[in-house]
């Protein structure tokens, strides 16, 4: 009969213990791996932008329904972490996304065209109908004093991202006032984070991700020293200086999606820690890691695909044309009623406009670009072997 004292048996079972822990962590798959398996192109991605676009417009019912004081009795402490995570996932996935194309881009004219070419049709559109439709409809000034006004010709220079929010005489009386196109504050922002990307790829961001972690720690030092001194101007949503920051974060995840587990336990643990975060104004400024993890876990799920709700991209028609449309229904009835369903039925139906007209027939434009020859000297430095490695499975956006 064998025996086996207590201690060797305590030995025996934990080093049994941790070579099953060591198992699973080496077998377990990384976002690298999760792109692959579905050859590229995870749904994960498209359901989350859906879902986040969405979110917003459910988050401006209640202030262009009610006005932010009687919003806010709804977003209590415990509901802000669902608002104010929104955001901050939205650029967390543009950065994971604009990444791919970044490393898949040889110039940076071409790559800041390929910025354009996305943002700034449906943009034009969208800012060119609520100056000479909704405003011209909604506005309680005589037309002709209306658009020689010079609010008027301010609010077009929103499509070269010169974001003014208001048009002349435009939904004075509504429970939100004097506002048209309150969401277009984030443009500024997305188009900072493309300057700074385009900047660091221009350093040699391809070859060396230094550079990045250096501009990601910078930028929480700074963040950590202006709200020192600078009260943040809303508690619902997070703070302004974490949209970067969870860009370049994003960014640096793509970087590293080779390295990255794709693990449910370390899900599980961001989602907690993210939401304990922005329970506390504070917090938000060191969310950016845990909530960008939540994000690109997210995205890099594959589930079935829904042929109607996928059929195009109309995260960005949501973005653009919800708010306008939600206070145009709420200047005829205001409060939380059926004009507020019906305004996202609306922006529904709008966001399908700005892709299938807009959006998608512009896209062809990026054919035209790489048939340009770029002089040498533009050409971005190659990307290191381990940044070639997830080319392949990249996300195209």
């Amino acid at each position: 009969m064998l025996i086996i004292s207590n201690d060797v048996a305590l030995h025996l079972i934990c080093n049994h213990y941790e070579f099953r822990q060591m198992q699973f962590w080496k077998n377990s798959m990384t976002l690298e791996d999760k792109i692959a398996a579905a050859n590229g192109r995870p749904t994960g991605f498209d359901y989350l932008r859906l879902a986040l676009a969405l979110s917003v417009v459910a988050v401006h019912i209640f202030q262009t329904g009610l006005g932010d004081e009687a919003a806010s009795a709804y977003l209590t402490p415990v509901v802000r972490p669902l608002v104010a995570c929104i955001l901050p996932m939205f650029f967390a996935l543009s950065g994971f996304l604009v990444a791919g194309s970044l490393v898949r881009t040889q110039t940076l004219p071409e790559f800041f065209a390929l910025r354009i070419i996305r943002l700034a049709p449906a943009l034009i559109a969208e800012v060119v109908l609520s100056a000479f439709v909704i405003g011209a409809l909604f506005t309680a000034l005589p037309l002709s004093e209306y658009f020689s006004h010079p609010k008027f010709w301010a609010y077009l220079l929103n499509i070269i991202g010169y974001i003014h929010f208001t048009l002349p005489g435009v939904f004075l009386d509504n429970p939100r006032p004097n506002m048209v196109n309150q969401q277009l504050w984030t443009i500024p922002w997305e188009l900072d984070c493309y300057i700074v990307l385009g900047a660091l790829a221009f350093a040699g961001l391809k070859k060396s991700r230094t550079l990045l972690i250096v501009a990601i720690v910078a930028a929480h030092i700074f963040a950590m020293y202006w709200y020192s001194v600078h009260e943040a101007k809303s508690p619902l949503t997070a703070k302004a200086a974490v949209l970067p920051i969870s860009f370049l974060v994003g960014v640096l995840f793509y970087f590293y999606a080779s390295k990255i587990k794709w693990s449910f336990a370390l899900f599980g643990i961001a989602l907690a820690v993210s939401y304990l975060l922005l329970r506390f104004p504070n917090g938000d400024l060191v969310v950016a890691v845990p909530l960008t993890y939540v994000t690109v876990f997210l995205g890099v799920a594959n589930p079935a695909r829904n042929k109607l709700m996928l059929s195009g991209d109309y995260s960005y028609g949501i973005y653009l044309y919800g708010f306008p449309l939600q206070q145009a229904f709420a200047h005829l009835w205001p409060g939380l009623n059926l004009g507020s369903a019906a305004a996202v039925v609306a922006t529904v139906c709008f966001a399908a406009f700005s892709w299938w007209c807009v959006e998608r027939p512009a896209l062809g434009a990026r054919k035209l670009l790489k048939k340009i020859k770029w002089p040498a000297r533009l050409r971005l430095s190659a990307p290191d072997r381990t940044v070639m490695e997830i080319e392949d499975a990249a996300v195209r956006k």
